[in-house]
Order: structure tokens, then sequence, then C-alpha cells
């Protein structure tokens, strides 16, 4: 498995790799304009995402207001991402705002095994033990 520090460097070479590759192909200019405008967007997303995520839960009537929790926890870490430089960051960011790709993220992590120690260690935190003994005062 590759370390942390490791694949930070990785993943800030490949954004740079791909800038520089599209910027190749179709000029500095609209790369940084792109880069840019995605970064708005982030930032506008950032601003609002508190305020319409929780209208629009209350108007759907969302299954479990932790779905609605996980939601918008994606949806602010895809806004962070388009705000990031880079067109990587920007796609991944892109598909966490679609709702359509979010759900199906979403449901595939938790169907995933450490969903179901997280839910087997909160029952074990949850359960209360009684134990017997005596008690004298003097």
């Amino acid at each position: 498995m590759i370390s942390k520090p490791i694949f930070f460097i990785i993943a800030i070479l490949l954004e740079i790799y791909v800038l520089a590759s599209v910027g190749g192909a179709i000029g500095g200019f609209l790369t940084v304009l792109l880069v840019v405008i995605t970064a708005l967007v982030g930032l506008t997303l950032l601003k609002k995402q508190g305020f319409s995520e929780l209208n629009m839960a209350k108007i759907k009537n969302i299954q479990s207001p932790n779905t609605e929790i996980l939601e918008r926890v994606v949806i602010i870490i895809s806004s962070i991402l388009l705000i990031i430089p880079g067109f990587i960051t920007d796609t991944i960011g892109i598909l966490g705002i679609i709702p359509l790709t979010r759900m199906y993220f979403l449901k595939k992590i938790l169907s995933k095994n450490f969903a179901k120690k997280f839910k087997y260690q909160k029952q074990q935190e949850n359960k209360k033990e009684t134990i017997e003994g005596q008690f004298w005062e003097d």
C-alpha cells in the first residue's frame, strides 16, 4: 500500500501533468480560465450548500438523517475539490455534486464492510452493562 505522503506527491504530480497537457492542447489562457471558473463554481456551491441542502432534505423527506448528513458532507468535500486548481480534482468534485453519481458512491461506501463494522461498534457502545454487587455504608 502507498504511504500517505507519497500518495499526495503522486497526486500533485498528476495534477501538474494534466494541467500542462491541457494547457498544451487548448492554450494557457483557456486552461487558467477553466481552473478559475471551476474554483468560482466550487466557492458558490460551498456558500449556498448549507441552506439549500437543508431545505431540500425537508421537502424530499429523505430516508434517514444519516443519509442527509452524508450527502451534505460529500457536497462540501466536492465543493472544496472544485476550488483546488486541477482537472483531476475538478472531475472528482463534479461527480460528487451530481446527485446520481453522489448517491451511487454513497451506496457503495455504505454497503462495504467498514460501514457494518461502524454499526457494530456503535451498538457495542450503546449497550449498558449492569454490575451487581453489594454496598455497605459505615
